[in-house]
């Protein structure tokens, strides 16, 4: 029987390499919210099985699976605290609180780490982050926390993974000096370092990487170049970044795997995700075990349909997206992208 065309490039990006027992494979995504009671209660149907059922296939196959927890989950008597009553019904602010069934949703995409570091994280106040953690615990979901880098053990290595944002209670991307004294310490005690960072301008006009402070309605949101490369010289192996709600262009530092932004992966209601803030990707990498050196890497192109699900775009629009960035960001890169979405060093 012949493959319809979609279908065929599907099995193709999703089984672009296999795990190995030298390699570390690692999928990873941006910013997930999996329907919210704020500002406006939008929300799946059921228990969140949607979610799963679109887009669990391309997630599988990885000894990690990492994404951005872009709010936090909630129960009964956790309330929100960021917004006025006023500016919440109006639109002007945004808090992003999950009922906590949809947790399961997590678990059955396959993900098994997540950041806790995000401008939404204390939407609900010390309330829905400690419930969160509660949730994730339950689910056997590990989470990088602010100030709070986790250890998970996997194909008998030890690999840290630690969360940096913009708020005060963050390790704050704009801090370079503390950047490389929390990284320092991770890299003494793992055998593999990977850091997550919020940071960085949104919306259309943020696509683009420059070496230079970026700011977001007068927040510095930090020098993004310069974070990242500050925490691989100190020791981290893979850099993955969120916030911007867009995608941006990857990288590639003394071997290692730099990527600015993945987007809104699954973002299920009040959030944008209109033209290129509805295309995402998950990022399938390949690290060498003993080096946390690229081995290889495939782009499996997403987007965004109905109010906010996850589906795989076998117009492959990530994919273009991300190789056309790159070459105008970092014209000097090691890293080649192809036309398929695979990348590996040149």
């Amino acid at each position: 029987m012949k493959l319809p065309k979609a279908v065929f490039i599907a099995f193709a990006v999703c089984f672009a390499f296999q795990v190995n027992a030298q390699t570390l494979r690692i999928k990873a995504v941006g910013d997930i919210m999996l329907g919210s009671v704020t500002p406006r209660p939008i929300m799946p149907k059921g228990n969140g099985e949607v979610f799963a059922d679109s887009i669990a296939t391309y997630l599988d196959g990885a000894d990690i699976t990492f994404g951005n927890l872009e709010g936090v989950f909630i129960t009964d008597g956790v309330e929100p605290r960021k917004c006025s009553e006023a500016s919440r019904k109006a639109g002007r602010c945004y808090e992003f609180g999950m009922p906590d069934k949809y947790a399961q949703a997590l678990k059955d995409m396959h993900f098994s780490v997540m950041s806790m570091d995000n401008n939404h994280n204390s939407d609900y106040g010390s309330a829905g982050v400690a419930h969160t953690k509660k949730v994730l615990d339950a689910k056997d979901i590990a989470y990088a926390a602010k100030k709070a880098p986790v250890i998970l053990n996997v194909k008998g290595k030890k690999v840290g993974v630690a969360a940096f944002g913009t708020s005060s209670i963050s390790y704050r991307v704009s801090d370079l000096a503390t950047a490389k004294r929390v990284i320092s310490d991770l890299n003494a005690k793992c055998d593999l370092v990977i850091v997550s960072f919020h940071g960085g301008a949104e919306g259309l006009d943020a696509q683009h990487v420059k070496d230079e402070t970026e700011t977001y309605y007068g927040e510095n949101r930090g020098n993004l170049v310069q974070f990242s490369r500050t925490v691989i010289d100190a020791g981290a192996d893979l850099v993955i970044g969120h916030g911007p709600h867009v995608l941006r262009g990857i990288d590639l530092y003394k071997e290692k795997l730099i990527i600015y932004s993945l987007g809104n992966f699954l973002t299920h209601g009040n959030v944008n995700i209109r033209d290129v803030r509805g295309n995402s990707a998950i990022m399938d990498i390949a690290l060498d075990l003993e080096t946390g050196n690229l081995v290889e890497g495939s782009i499996i192109p997403t987007k965004q349909v109905g109010r906010g699900i996850a589906a795989f775009d076998p117009a492959g629009k990530a994919i273009r997206l991300i190789r056309n960035l790159s070459s105008e960001d970092f014209p000097g890169s090691d890293l080649q992208i192809s036309a398929d979405g695979k990348f590996s060093k040149q």
